[in-house]
């Protein structure tokens, strides 16, 4: 699902920025790479994953290791291969994030000690949100041709920033056990789980300004593109609301994830 999410996220940026979609081998990289970092994730955590406590999606992990070592491989080339049929533009600024991915899982020696992104507590929010803000922004505008200083592409990264940020941050509150087994300092367990899910709802309103005034300001669009980000926004606040009352992982992997797509179906319904 998170593919799919990745694919939803990149393509509605074409909307946002009023230009012309283009459904090709930037939109399916963005899927495909999604499902290899997250695959390799979970591959390269394998030992800490048989000590933690047993959850539908560790076991279901867990029991289909053969499956999952395939589909890492196969994604990883299938990666590979439409990263090199990219524009030369493209594969240039695709780096740096393609760069955080990878090493947002896979340990590196510094100073003697093994270090992965996602153990340095605070910062691997920060960098989720700054990867996927990318992906829905910049990656798509470059591809197409946009400039790159562009403000109204700065603003797109920006609110994206936000969403995926406030979107993360649930998903730290349920990991409190898991990343206080490993050391990992998160902002919930910084500031607590209450004040986190209040940073949740001010980020979705930071978000809802920066597209409003992309949209309304910058663009001057007639769309109904305001509108809908409008209620995926409430939507997603909503749909974090829940998490306080209820902790499953059906509501975290479908429920919050399935946001980004709604926002995505809800663009693309108004534009038409």
């Amino acid at each position: 699902m998170i593919a799919i999410c990745a694919m939803c996220f990149t393509l509605q940026a074409y909307y946002l920025l009023q230009i012309e979609p283009v459904f090709d081998v930037l939109i399916i990289l963005s899927g495909v790479a999604t499902l290899f970092t997250y695959l390799l994730i979970r591959l390269a955590a394998i030992t800490r994953i048989k000590n933690y406590k047993p959850e539908p999606r560790w076991d279901f992990f867990l029991r289909n290791m053969f499956w999952m070592r395939l589909l890492t491989i196969l994604s990883a080339i299938t990666t590979i291969i439409l990263y090199f049929l990219l524009p030369q533009r493209v594969q240039i600024i695709l780096l740096i994030p393609g760069l955080i991915s990878l090493l947002y899982g896979i340990s590196i020696k510094i100073s003697g000690k093994n270090i992965k992104l996602r153990d340095l507590g605070f910062v691997k929010i920060f960098l989720i949100a700054a990867v996927w803000a990318f992906a829905g922004s910049y990656m798509p505008a470059v591809y197409a041709g946009d400039n790159i200083t562009s403000t109204s592409i700065l603003i797109l990264f920006t609110a994206n920033f936000f969403y995926i940020f406030a979107i993360a941050l649930p998903f730290d509150i349920k990991d409190l056990t898991v990343d206080g087994m490993n050391n990992v300092k998160t902002i919930p367990a910084k500031f607590g789980v209450k004040t986190t899910f209040y940073l949740c709802y001010f980020l979705l309103l930071l978000s809802g300004i920066f597209h409003w005034y992309l949209q309304e300001e910058i663009l001057k669009t007639e769309n109904g593109n305001t509108f809908a980000i409008g209620i995926s926004l409430i939507a997603t606040g909503y749909a974090i609301y829940i998490t306080q009352k209820r902790n499953n992982d059906i509501l975290y992997f479908a429920l919050l994830d399935g946001m980004i797509i709604l926002q995505f179906l809800l663009i693309l319904l108004f534009s038409i």
